[in-house]
């Protein structure tokens, strides 16, 4: 039981810290442009620690005129791997080109979307903060935190060769849960990545009645990109 609700609340925090960080679309590639990356979370509640891996991909799958408006079909696929059991979830969504990218918030803007976890069927919405589950995925598409920092350039070896990225950062304190969770990431950027994060690291820590009762950090490397993405939902339009 306690290890059940170490997984729950650990995932509430990290859902709480991406979400309430920073997205990860700070340009807007070529259509068909996607690229993966890699993620490692570990956690403490109460003293117990544990790591997951994972990943996740964004990919420019389509284009669309809406009233007037060039959009793009943008999908995100999470992947979470626990107990070596592989978790899938999908989201594609439409948005408006004008918003997507650096200062913007995309999930702001969503025209519609379809939302698929795992072999169940996808599920259209209009607005993912209402859709079960989709929110999980659209936090990828928030906007900027109240204080942006920067930080200088570093270089970092990527699939793409050694490249010069510099940093955004940011910080925020959430209040829920009967407690606060208090939220630092700090996103490397490069032109050459197709959205532009290279790496992130996201850190949060929880504090209920004045204590410390978690803390985690969730690191973020490009390891793949592709200039000839499809859609995982080709018919879902």
């Amino acid at each position: 039981m306690r290890s059940i609700l170490l997984g729950g609340l650990l995932s509430f925090a990290l859902l709480t810290q991406v979400s309430r960080a920073d997205g990860l679309i700070y340009q807007l590639p070529a259509n068909g442009m996607s690229v993966r990356h890699d993620t490692e979370t570990t956690g403490s509640f109460n003293g117990q620690e544990r790591t997951f891996k994972g990943s996740v991909t964004i990919s420019s799958v389509g284009e669309a005129t809406v009233d007037g408006e060039k959009c793009r079909w943008i999908e995100i696929r999470l992947m979470d791997k626990r107990d070596d059991q592989e978790r899938v979830s999908i989201a594609k969504f439409l948005i408006p080109e004008k918003d997507l990218g650096r200062g913007k918030a995309p999930g702001e803007h969503v025209i519609r979307g379809w939302f698929k976890q795992g072999d169940g069927e996808a599920q259209a919405f209009t607005d993912f903060r209402s859709a079960r589950g989709a929110g999980r995925l659209a936090m990828y598409l928030v906007g900027p935190p109240p204080n942006p920092g920067e930080l200088e350039k570093i270089e970092i070896d990527t699939p793409l060769g050694k490249l010069a990225c510099p940093a955004v950062t940011g910080t925020r304190e959430i209040e829920g849960g009967n407690g606060t969770t208090t939220i630092t990431f700090e996103n490397r950027l490069n032109e050459k990545s197709p959205f532009g994060v290279v790496s992130a690291v996201w850190k949060f820590e929880r504090k209920m009645n004045g204590q410390v009762v978690g803390t985690g950090t969730t690191n973020l490397k490009l390891a793949d990109t592709n200039t000839t993405a499809l859609s995982e939902l080709p018919d879902k339009n």
